[in-house]
């Protein structure tokens, strides 16, 4: 069953309404509207820095090229850079994927021919710390992931030496919203938690702070909770034994 939709003006009422209570059904006013729409896309950018919430994660399906190092995710409005044109490593000049840029790898793995190939999520630092030949063509093992300011990437290691089939689940950052747009992507229960931080925010910039009571944040705090539980991220802290990035892996593998 589709979500039901709700316009983006109509969800910034309903956040004004709740620090509004003396005249709830006042309608909005001056600079309302675009200081709402405003604070609701600082608030999900906010979000989006430990994916802790944001929705749950989903997966997304790509092709990696023979020889491509890197897959880019982004938005659909992103302007790649200069250094991306003609390099080979990228597959493209365009991003990979254009739904949002990746915030939280949970788990990677390619398929080819039926069978699945799990990657190892390798730590940045650790990737760029170990010795490693490259070029280095075969079956990829490691996926390195770097966060920049609008787009993602994820590292191939080795680069892959024919065609795959690769699947990413993990959570992405949502779009941008604009006042005459609608809120059909985001669950129910997302879009009541929203609706009080947004109203949350609106109370300290709006010059109405005396109307965020105790009653509020708890309301807020409760919802908060709720996102939290719901959330698929793993906050437990864990070391990879299977990352052998000096190439020992490859002798275990018989590569």
């Amino acid at each position: 069953m589709a979500l039901p939709y709700q316009p983006v003006n109509d969800f910034v009422q309903d956040a004004y309404q709740l620090i509004s209570s003396s005249t709830p059904t006042v309608p909005l006013q001056g600079n309302d509207l675009q200081k709402g729409v405003q604070f609701l896309n600082e608030l999900l950018s906010y979000y989006s820095s430990s994916s802790l919430m944001l929705t749950i994660s989903q997966e997304i399906v790509l092709v990696a090229q023979i020889g491509q190092l890197f897959l880019t995710f982004a938005d659909a409005g992103f302007v790649p850079p200069a250094s991306w044109t003609g390099d080979p490593n990228y597959g493209t000049t365009l991003p990979s994927y254009s739904g949002g840029r990746l915030t939280n790898l949970e788990r990677a793995w390619l398929n080819l021919d039926g069978v699945d190939y799990p990657l190892i999520d390798e730590d940045r630092g650790v990737f760029f710390g170990s010795y490693k030949y490259f070029p280095q063509l075969g079956l990829p093992r490691f996926a390195i992931i770097t966060n920049n300011l609008d787009y993602t990437t994820m590292q191939l290691y080795p680069g892959p030496s024919q065609q795959y089939n690769v699947y990413i689940y993990g959570k992405f950052e949502l779009p941008i919203i604009t006042a005459g747009g609608i809120l059909n992507t985001l669950p129910l229960y997302y879009r009541r938690f929203l609706k009080l931080a947004l109203a949350r925010d609106l109370a300290f910039y709006k010059g109405r702070s005396a109307a965020w009571d105790q009653k509020l944040e708890a309301m807020f705090q409760e919802a908060k909770d709720e996102m939290e539980s719901v959330s698929t991220m793993d906050l437990v802290i864990d070391s990879a034994n299977e990352s052998y990035l000096n190439g020992s892996w490859r002798l275990r593998a018989g590569v």
